[in-house]
Parts: structure tokens; sequence; C-alpha cells
């Protein structure tokens, strides 16, 4: 048996202008309308969903990230000069990460 979370309706009348509006919104954040309207009633702020090609760059920062990092404990390791650029490389890296994680997230309600 199946027991829903959501048991209480409302219903809501839009104009076709205002039905649009929503659609359009909730299609460009990734969500249906329901999920749109509870997104927004609770507060959050909606963003408009990532391309396809997001997902591929977030790996590829975190990948170059990772890769800075191990070359990193090698050169503090063997006490090279280049450690500090490494230092700083990777600060770089991870800024660039946090970037495009905050600019195409949805905080979680």
């Amino acid at each position: 048996m199946i027991f829903l979370k959501r048991t209480h309706e409302m219903k809501i009348r839009f104009t076709r202008e205002e039905l649009d509006a929503l659609n359009g919104k909730a299609r460009r954040a990734g969500l249906s309308r329901e999920s749109y309207c509870r997104h927004i009633l609770n507060g959050a702020e909606v963003k408009e969903a990532p391309p396809a090609d997001v997902p591929t760059l977030i790996r590829e920062v975190r990948r170059v990230g990772c890769n800075i990092d191990q070359l990193l404990v090698i050169a503090r390791a063997k006490n090279w000069m280049i450690a500090k650029d490494l230092e700083k490389a990777l600060e770089r890296s991870r800024a660039v990460g946090k970037l495009v994680m905050d600019t195409y997230t949805i905080p979680v309600l």
C-alpha cells in the first residue's frame, strides 16, 4: 500500500500569461510546476538549471584539483621550490569549483 506524504490539495486559477510564466520558470529551473512552487514557498532561491555540460566541467575541475594536490604532496616531500606555486594553483582550482557549484546548485530545503 502506498502512503502519500502530501495529502492536502489546493486549487489555484491562473491567467494564460501567469501560467505560461510559471511553466517557463519551472522548465528553466529543471523542476515540475509543483516542485518549483514548493521551493518558492519555502524561501529557496530557485536557479536556472545548468547546461548539460556543467556536471562534466565540475568533474574536470575536481580532477585537476586532485592532480595538483598530488603534485603538491610530492613537491613538499622533495622540498621543491614550486610548492608555493602549486599551493596557489590549488587554491584557484578550489575557488573555480566553488564558484561553479554556487552558481548552478539549488540549496536543499
